[in-house]
């Protein structure tokens, strides 16, 4: 019989933190050592999982490494054998997502059927690699408290994580499921989504396409720099990997319940809003065919009616009769050009119009100016996620998966854009989304130094979104004109977009509350292959990316109308007078939009990545990482041919995509009417020399990478540090909808009060398609992708076995990062704007470029204990700066004048997540002994945390007039005074007579982002209680001191409402119970 020694072999792990590198399964590696610490060549070495029994051997080298590759997460036994050596085993060594393993063993001098047995307690250093990232395991998406069960919450916790508040899944138009958080200073947009070793973002838009029950997850980490050539996007990664079915079955089943009765009431909304919600769903996993064929199958379903608390700033009953008696600023009559008598505009006086929208507009029921009320969204939601994992034989296995989410809402009109803009009369919009992911995976051992690993994956989704009002024509019932259906096919209308400044938009999101459909598909071929040689791990390979869009849209047909006081004004001496609802009782808006609707449009674009890298352990005490990453990424071509861009040098500037002189202009009913406009304008691709997709595509894409792990004084100390270039993905999605003449056909109207132009006939008579001075959305022809250099420097610190502490500078310059500037602006002045612009044909030209900087410095800290006497916890605080020219320029397209602050830029956060076993029951330290009630009722108790605290975003201090005469909105004061408040409240969150309006036709000098909104506080908590190993019953409460955060108040500084805050970024205290079945 083999007789189990006490430890006599020298174990160096590194199971929390990456190693040889970052991988997309992982990887065991180690060196094994005599007791003299020399080298055993040719010894065996089997690695077997403890959940399925598969096993694989290799031989060490020469040198007496080894390595086993590709490896699933989760738990393994290594066996070592050596000739005249004790055999030795290592248990519950754990393999994470995207990491790799150091087992390094030194074997005992004996006879081979003697046994030495350890089991594997993992330091928390990594001796490694240079490469920064959180592992978050299975324990902790299990245990912790997460709003809405969505494990993206969790990247919350990693250090240099910016995140934006709230809980769970935010379902957009293109149900993407986002974390919202921006990664060590980079948009959040560009953070990557990759589950089970394919990418699932949209790299288009932002997001992820799908989202994974946490019970079918076996872990995944956050990568915040992943110095290994096989990663590419600029924003980091979340890297999650689904769980497989074990030899033998397991599974469980569980609900989740909220209701109002648990909850807290809304700071501003009163009383409380409804919850209904039930989320609930099972597992199921085990053999196919013993040995060889394992299955895994998880299914959860949402069914939510929830209120949403809306606070709304409207006009008084009395306002809407044309009595502004009650308003401070002075309005005036903008015919006579002086005061009206009492503030009061006569009933002759008042637009019918108006009068017509006015009605749907609730009066006051909370103080002075504010309506609350709780609408309801609906939510049926059901996804399905199924693994089959198979050995073809023991040198091919293949796994393959397919997801899929359906998910249907009912959503307040203007809450999928803007939740707090919900209107009583508006009723509801509803949003179907379908979509699905199928995944397959080859990997082949075709030498014991050499392997390949082939994935793909099809990911297709349909989005269908119904607005409120769809079909009614709303214009007509009200009388204006400019916004006729005759001769338009297949257009429906829906309720227009009012936006007034001081007061809360009526149906505020135009871009949401559209009739739209999606239809999109993604194709994905990655192939990667892995040679070992000596101390080098070589390794590359290619991903092959295909997206093809298919969108229709009624885009902006319902029009967007927009009021900011110019017509009431003082023309002599604004400051003090005007009011942007008197503008819209009289009927004269300072802006409307009307465009044709985009019947049919899309794209396709094919990227191609390739690398090679190169892991290498120079000496004993330092790896090294380099490698070298080329992208090909060329720009999107258009559905038949419908991409366009404006070159300001060119006598015929507007460019359309075309391989001959003749362009499609059939392939949108806008064509022939905008071509007969502006034919004088407008020339081919061929025509320019210009490629379809009209951009040429950036061949200067190298990224390369290197990182190091040195251990200078020991093995309890590891300095680290890393470069790299990473590459951003442009925004695709503006491209293949940008709105370029003929196949785009949309006016920006602006008003003076020389033209006093109305609500009646804005448009004066004039036809879209007879006349028109279109806004455009170009494209550079050259354009550089966006790139980030990375680059951290830090020292990892074992305080103790199960703690480590860590410390790093991480820094990021971005440049060649895009953005979008209006080039046709005019310069402040007297005048029409339209006659001013300097291309008066044309409106606004939002010029999408990337001229575009940014960079980001801070000091990153983690505090790690590994689970120890029943407790663990993560601490990470980032202390940071960000700044960027990407602030959406408004002064004068000025990107230069625009470098400041970056809008996620949170300069301390904080984020704690703890759990504790308590040391109480059935073989603990206290009651030890217990059983049957003493136990039922003491033992068997867990408690978990999340507590985050983060300072506030930045926000800008704006005015509602257009004081430079330019037709930009969102134009600045000057700046007198600090404007910051040592106490600042709800009424007044910032000094509003710290700022000034600048004189007419000037823009004001005040910068972007120079105030902060309310910090950040939160904390979630959940305790539970076991009963055995199959029941568990828990209590998770979200915002446990139902602690406000406030959102940014009203920034507009000359209206009533400036500088007050009314909603909340927050949620009031939420509290959800749970019960699980495991079997």
């Amino acid at each position: 019989m083999p007789r189990k020694g006490t430890l006599a072999l020298l174990l160096t792990l590194a199971l929390a933190v990456p190693a040889w590198s970052q991988v997309q399964t992982g990887r065991i590696v180690g060196t094994v050592r005599d007791p003299q610490q020399a080298t055993v060549p040719k010894a065996t070495v089997t690695v077997t999982s403890s959940a399925t029994g598969e096993s694989r051997t290799v031989s060490t080298s020469e040198r007496g490494d080894y390595v086993v590759t590709p490896v699933n997460p989760g738990r393994y036994e290594v066996t070592v054998v050596g000739q005249g050596f004790q055999t030795a085993v290592v248990t519950a060594v754990d393999v994470p997502v995207g990491q790799s393993v150091r087992v390094d063993v030194e074997l005992k001098v004996g006879a081979r059927n003697e046994t030495t047995e350890v089991t594997a307690a993992a330091p928390l250093l990594d001796t490694e690699s240079g490469s920064l990232g959180q592992n978050v395991t299975n324990t902790q998406i299990a245990n912790l408290p997460l709003n809405g069960r969505s494990f993206y919450e969790l990247a919350r916790l990693t250090p240099g994580a910016a995140g934006l508040p709230g809980g769970g899944n935010l379902v957009r138009i293109r149900a993407n499921f986002i974390s919202g958080t921006a990664i060590s200073g980079v948009r959040g947009s560009q953070l990557t989504f990759q589950i089970d070793g394919v990418d699932v973002t949209d790299h288009h838009q932002g997001g992820s396409y799908i989202q994974t029950s946490i019970d079918a997850l076996q872990e995944f980490k956050v990568q915040q720099s992943a110095y290994s050539a096989e990663f590419s996007q600029a924003g980091g990664m979340l890297n999650a990997a689904t769980k497989s079915g074990s030899s033998e079955f397991h599974g469980g089943l569980f609900e989740f319940l909220r209701n109002d009765r648990f909850d807290a009431t809304d700071f501003f909304v009163k009383p409380k809003q409804q919850l209904d919600r039930h989320q609930f769903g099972g597992t199921l996993g085990g053999p196919l065919v013993k040995g060889r064929t394992f299955f895994f199958v998880s299914y959860e379903g949402i069914r939510e009616k929830q209120g949403l608390p809306v606070n709304l700033t409207v006009a008084s009953a009395a306002m809407k009769a044309g009595d502004f008696s009650a308003v401070r600023n002075r309005i005036y009559d903008p015919l006579t050009g002086q005061p009206f008598p009492g503030n009061i505009i006569p009933a002759t006086r008042l637009s019918p119009q108006a009068l017509y929208f006015a009605k749907l507009i609730p009066d006051p029921n909370v103080g002075t100016g504010n309506f609350t009320w709780s609408p309801e969204r609906a939510l049926n939601a059901d996804q399905v996620t199924l693994r089959i994992d198979h050995n073809l034989s023991a040198k091919h296995k293949v796994f393959v998966r397919y997801s899929f989410h359906d998910n249907r809402m009912e959503d307040p009109s203007s809450t999928l854009g803007a939740p707090y803009l919900a209107y009583p009369a508006l009723d509801r919009a509803h949003i179907h989304t379908r979509g699905q992911n199928i995944v397959g995976a080859v990997t082949s051992t075709l030498s014991a130094t050499l392997l390949n690993e082939f994935r793909f994956s099809y990911l297709p989704q349909v989005v269908e979104l119904e607005p409120f009002g769809l079909g009614k024509n709303f214009y007509q019932e009200a009388g204006v004109k400019g916004f006729e259906e005759t001769g338009r096919p297949g257009v429906v209308g829906s309720f227009p977009d009012f936006s007034w400044s001081g007061y809360s938009a009526m149906n505020g999101s135009a871009f949401d509350q559209r009739p739209k459909t999606q239809d999109l598909k993604v194709f994905e071929w990655t192939d990667n292959v892995t040679q070992i040689r000596g101390r080098h791990i070589l390794k590359a390979g290619t991903k092959i990316r295909r997206w093809l869009p298919h969108f229709t849209d009624s885009k902006q047909y319902q029009g967007v109308w927009t009021y900011n006081g110019f017509a009431t004004q003082n023309p002599a001496s604004p400051g003090g007078t005007g009011d942007a609802f008197a503008d819209f009782m009289l009927g004269y808006p300072r802006q409307v939009q009307r465009a044709f609707p985009a019947d049919t449009f899309g794209g396709q674009s094919t990227y191609w990545h390739f690398y090679v890298q190169d892991d290498v352990r120079a000496t004993s005490r330092l790896s090294l990482n380099l490698g070298l990453r080329y992208e090909y990424s060329p720009w999107a071509s258009g559905y038949r041919g419908q991409l366009g861009t404006f070159d300001p040098t060119s006598a015929r500037p507007i460019i359309v995509a075309s391989e001959t002189d003749q362009i499609d202009l059939g392939s949108q009913f806008a064509g022939p009417s905008a071509f007969a406009l502006f034919r004088s304008y407008i020339q081919t691709s061929s025509q320019a020399g210009l490629p379809l997709s009209i951009t040429s595509t950036d061949k200067t894409q190298f990224g390369p990478r290197l990182g190091f792990a040195w251990r200078p004084f020991g093995d309890h100390t590891v300095v680290r540090g890393g470069y790299g270039i990473f590459f951003e993905q442009e925004n695709t999605d503006g491209r293949v909808n940008n709105n370029m003449v003929p196949f785009r056909l949309d006016e920006i109207g602006i008003n003076d009060l020389t033209q006093r132009r109305t609500m009646a006939d804005f448009f004066q008579g004039r036809a879209l398609t007879t006349s028109a001075a279109p806004s455009l959305g170009p494209t550079a022809t050259e354009l550089k992708v966006g790139r980030n250099h990375h680059y951290n420097i830090g020292v990892q610190q074992e305080i103790t076995p199960s703690t480590v502490l860590e410390v790093n500078y991480v820094g990021n310059i971005g440049r060649y990062l895009n953005g979008t500037t209006n080039i046709n602006i005019p310069s402040p002045g007297a005048g029409g704007v339209q006659a001013r612009r300097p291309y008066p044909v044309f409106g606004g030209i939002a010029y999408f470029d990337t001229n575009m900087s940014n960079t980001y410095h801070s000091l990153q800290t983690t505090l790690v204990r590994r689970a120890s006497r029943g407790l663990w916890y993560l601490v990470s605080y980032t202390f940071s700066k960000s700044i960027t020219t990407q602030n959406n320029p408004s002064v004068g397209g000025n990107t230069g004048r625009e470098k400041a602050i970056s809008a996620f830029d949170v300069p301390h956060n904080l984020a704690l997540s703890v759990g504790w076993e308590l040391p109480v029951g059935r073989g603990k330290r206290f009651l030890g002994d217990a059983g049957g009630a003493t136990q039922a009722l003491l033992g068997g108790w867990q408690m978990q945390a999340i507590y985050i605290w983060r300072s506030g975003r930045p926000f800008t201090p704006t005015i509602s007039a257009d004081r430079a005469n330019t037709g930009v909105g969102g134009q600045r004061p000057n700046r007198v005074g600090s404007g910051a408040l040592e106490s600042p409240t709800v009424d007044k969150w910032f000094d509003t007579t710290a700022f000034v309006l600048p004189a007419q036709f000037t823009y004001g000098d005040s910068g972007a982002n120079i105030l902060r909104e309310d910090s950040y506080k939160n904390l979630d908590f959940s305790v539970f209680k076991r009963f055995g190993d199959k029941v568990e019953l828990r209590a998770e409460c979200f915002n446990l001191t139902n602690t406000p955060c406030f959102n940014a108040p009203a920034t507009a500084i000359d209206t009533a409402s400036g500088g007050r805050v009314t909603s909340t970024f927050s949620t009031p205290r939420q509290v959800q119970l749970g019960l699980k079945f495991k079997f």
